[in-house]
Order: structure tokens, then sequence, then C-alpha cells
């Protein structure tokens, strides 16, 4: 529910070379995460943008000042986010060959909440890219980036890095590429240096073959440690189409790596580990062997510092944790969050990995039937290895079948993960419909159901979604919509059942639009009970001025 709000956007010289436009924003409203926690949140934001248009040197420079206040009405717990961008921007071709670009940021963050102290990062970064193609049909590219940031504050590091690759297509349909990596990374007293070259040979049979072989190098130089890689790997894919307007697809994949560790055992900071925390999803931090109490868990700027509890959870599995976030927190489905965290670092230890992976497929009637397997394992040999080093030996197997048929669509998989580490079964379903009735009634239902069976600790987790909308058109200004929503998660610590429904009429009278429903929302989360239902009136009316 929006309580105040305001925009406000000036341009200056539009059709001109020169331009500039400034913008002011207020937002004050009521809402919720997930329809989980309810929110009050205050948003005013105010900057400008400027650009020059011309031959020699076109430059694009933007501002933005912004300040975020919101309150966790359940928990109390209060967030204020401040936050200062500046951006400068050159792109500058020479001739048709090549597109350079330099790009400047500084940028600064502060974050006050109930829980912590402040927390505040400044950086600055630059980037410059660089692309040339030596020759009209751009079979040849070569693509350059270097960059830097200097970050201070709360956390403060240092970070450089360079890519160079180049790109041929070769006659006979080979292609190769190449490519070398520098990064630096400084933080906490620590150095990390990595030194990475790559390149690939990849060859296309007709229409049906596709084979590859890849050879990569990494030398990496740590304050307390040095590891090197060398990896080798080949991959092949065919396709073919088959009887009943079908196809064929098979693929298979061979890598082989060594682990060459040298060191001490140690405990290391970690800095900065990236993770995709997705709901029915098990997530497991990089390393073994971790103090719970280090762990860490921010955003991109650092400046964010996720609570344990309120936002994620930490659930020991064998050596290693699993991270869950939790529904309603400030971390959303298929959020990226940066961990730091102590982990025991084993002494020196030298191990070959090897790793194959087969799929297979057939579709039927253009993908109107669709079965497919899937098989990977990983194993370990020459091994010389310390304490505190765990290894996951593991076997996936995954089968299922696709349906789809105009409106619908749907299917279900079953996979079996047995591994040294975290062995588990898993079965999931979905189905989705959606499509038109008389021109006038719009439907979709989605719905998913994961069946998790975590084998070493004899425990479940199950999640199921389940989401359906109609809508009918009574006239073009005129029209109700139906929205339901329900949603169950079974397990530790993630206990959840929560159904939602809306139902509104909405109209349209010149200027003048008008909405107004009910809706029902029953919660019980962790076995916290929220019930309640209500309705809603809202009328907006439009302005609309222009100045010749």
């Amino acid at each position: 529910m929006t309580v105040g709000k305001m925009d406000a956007t000036m341009n200056f010289f539009s059709q001109r070379p020169l331009n500039f436009s400034a913008f002011f924003h207020y937002n004050n409203v009521y809402t919720n995460r997930e329809n989980l926690s309810n929110l009050r949140s205050k948003t005013t934001s105010f900057g400008g943008n400027f650009t020059w248009y011309n031959k020699f040197l076109p430059i694009q420079a933007s501002y933005l000042q912004g300040k975020w206040y919101e309150t966790e009405l359940l928990t109390g717990r209060a967030l204020t986010t401040m936050q200062k961008n500046a951006q400068v921007r050159i792109d500058k071709s020479f001739s048709a060959y090549d597109n350079n670009q330099i790009i400047y940021f500084h940028n600064d963050y502060t974050r006050d909440d109930a829980y912590i102290s402040r927390t505040q990062n400044v950086s600055d970064n630059i980037s410059v890219n660089n692309t040339v193609y030596f020759n009209k049909a751009r079979d040849y590219t070569f693509i350059s980036s270097i960059s830097g940031i200097d970050q201070y504050g709360s956390d403060a590091f240092r970070r450089y890095q360079i890519d160079e690759s180049i790109n041929l297509n070769l006659p006979k349909r080979f292609s190769l590429y190449a490519s070398y990596n520098f990064y630096n990374y400084s933080r906490l007293a620590q150095t990390l240096n990595q030194n990475s070259v790559r390149a690939g040979l990849h060859h296309q049979l007709y229409e049906s073959l596709r084979t590859g072989l890849s050879l990569e190098y990494n030398l990496i130089r740590q304050t307390f440690y040095k590891e090197e890689n060398p990896r080798i790997g080949i991959d092949i894919n065919y396709e073919k189409k088959i009887f009943l307007k079908g196809k064929l697809m098979l693929g298979y994949v061979y890598n082989w790596q060594r682990q060459r560790h040298t060191g001490d055992p140690i405990e290391l900071q970690i800095s900065s580990e990236q993770h995709t925390l997705t709901d029915g999803q098990i997530t497991l931090l990089g390393r073994a062997y971790i103090s719970v109490n280090s762990v860490v868990v921010k955003d991109a700027t650092g400046t964010i510092i996720y609570q344990p509890n309120f936002d994620y959870i930490l659930i020991p599995r064998s050596n290693y944790l699993e991270i869950q976030r939790m529904p309603g927190g400030q971390i959303p489905n298929k959020g990226i969050v940066f961990v730091d965290y102590i982990a025991m670092l084993p002494g020196s230890y030298k191990y070959d990995v090897n790793f194959m992976s087969a799929t297979a497929s057939v579709s039927l009637f253009n993908r109107l039937v669709e079965v497919y397997f899937k098989w990977s394992n990983q194993g370990y040999s020459n091994l010389d290895t310390a304490e505190y080093l765990t290894l996951n030996y593991f076997t996936q197997t995954t089968y299922g079948c696709r349906l789809e048929y105009r409106f619908a669509s749907g299917g279900a998989e079953f996979e079996n993960y047995q591994s040294s580490i975290i062995p588990y079964r898993l079965v999931r379903y979905w189905l989705q419909l959606q499509g038109t009735l008389l021109n006038r009634i719009t439907f979709s239902l989605n719905g998913n159901w994961r069946d998790y069976d975590l084998i070493a600790e004899n425990t479940r987790q199950q999640f199921i979604d389940v989401i359906g909308n109609v809508g009918y058109q009574i006239n073009p200004q005129n029209n109700i919509n139906l929205e339901l929503a329900y949603r169950k998660q079974v397990g530790q610590q993630i206990d959840l059942d929560l159904l939602i429904g809306r139902l509104q009429f909405s109209t349209v009278f010149r200027q003048i639009y008008l909405k107004i429903g009910i809706q029902l929302y029953e919660r019980d989360y962790l076995h916290e009970r929220t019930n309640f239902i209500g309705g809603f009136f809202q009328i907006v009316r439009s302005f609309n001025w222009h100045k010749k």
C-alpha cells in the first residue's frame, strides 16, 4: 500500500549533442517480502545524467544519491541504507574493426542495522575494454579487459584483473580460442596472485557432430600456500533428426585435472566466496572444517550484512556447512551472496581428479514428449593426502520425462546423488497450464513439488509451490481477476505453510482508475501463525502535462 509518492524528471537540450537530465523520487509504502515479512519502506533518491555526443570523444556521466529506510513490522528490525554513485563512461571506435570503452565508478555505501554496527564501504573502480576484429566477417577477434577496484572502509581490499582472449574461426569448420587471465587480490594481510592460460579447439561435422578439446593451466600463489592445476578435457555432442518428427541428442564429457597444493596446515580466512541461494537446492560452502562463528554473509557491496536465523541458516553436513536462505528475509530466492569465513586449510597434498558425464535424450512429435538421462561420476587417483582434506567422490544419475502440448506442459524427474559428503535422492514433479478461453478468460497454473531424501541424516525436505490466476474481461474498461498462491516447506528450520488469495475488480472511467477487492492471508511459519482477511480500495487519477 502506497502512503506517499512523488516523481519529478527534467530534461534539458534533449535534442542536442550536449544534454542533461535530473530526477527526484520519493516513495513511502507498506509492503512485504514474499508475503512473509511485512515492511514499511521509505525511499528518497535524486541525481542526474549528462551526455555529450561528438565524433572525437563521446562522454556519458551520471550521479545517484539515495536513502532507504526499512522497518520489519513483526521483528522491529530497522535498516537504513545510504548510497552515492558516480559514473563516467567513454566509448570510442577508431574504425569499423574496433570498439573501445573506459568506465569509471565511484561508489559509497553506508548501512545501519539495528543488530550490528554501522558498515560503510567506499570504492573506486576503473575498467578498460577493447575489441579488435581482423576482417569484415569478424572471423578473427581479439578481446581485452583490464580492471581494478580499490575499496576502503568496513571491508577493505584491492583487486586487479587482466583478461585477454582471441577467437579464430578457421577453415574446414574448425574454431580455436586461447585466453590469458591475471588476478590479484589483497585483503586482511593476505595476497593472492593467479595466472591462468586456456586453449580450446572445436570442430563441427555437418550439423550433427561437434567435438572439442580443451587445455588449461592455473598457478595460484597465496600468502600461505601455492597451487598448480593442469587440466585436459574433451567433449562430444551428437544431434540427429529421427522418425516421428523427433530428435536424438547424445553428449559425453571427460575431464582430467591434477591438483597440487603446497603449504602448511593453517586456519585460513576465506573472503567473498560467491554463492547463489535457490529454494529447493542444496548449497554447500566451498571448504570443509569451517568455524561456524566466523561465517559472515553479505551482499556484493559488502555493506549489507545478512543476519543468521533472520536471513539465512547454516546446517552441518558431514565436514561441510550447508547455507539456506530464510523465506521472507533480505536474501531473495536465487539471490547472490558473498561469504567470509575461517576454515582449516590442509597441509601439502596432491591428487588427480577424473570426471565423466554422459547425457542422452529423445524427443518425438516436435517435442510433444521427451525422455532424458544424465549420468556423471567423479573419482580420484594418485592420492598423496593430508589431514583436514575432504574429497567428494560421487556418482549422480538423473532421468526424467517432459510433456508439452499447446497450453500445457509438465514432467517428472528422479535424481540419485551418491556422494561421500551429502548423498541424497530427489523426486521432482512440475506442471504448467496457460491459455485463453473465448478471448475473454485468461488462466495460468504453475505447480512444482520437490522431495529430498537426505540419506546420511535420514531426514527429508519437501518444497511445494502452486500458483493460479484467472482473469475475466467484461469489456475493455472492466476486468475481474482472481489470484491464489500456496507454498509449503517441510524440513529443518524451514517449515512453512502459506496461502494467499486475492479477488479484484478494476475499472477505468476517463482518466480515473478504480480497484476494489478482498484478500486472504494465512501463514504458519516455524509454528508462528498469522491469519487475516481484508478488503482494499484504490482510486488513481492520471494527469498528463506537455509543454510544446
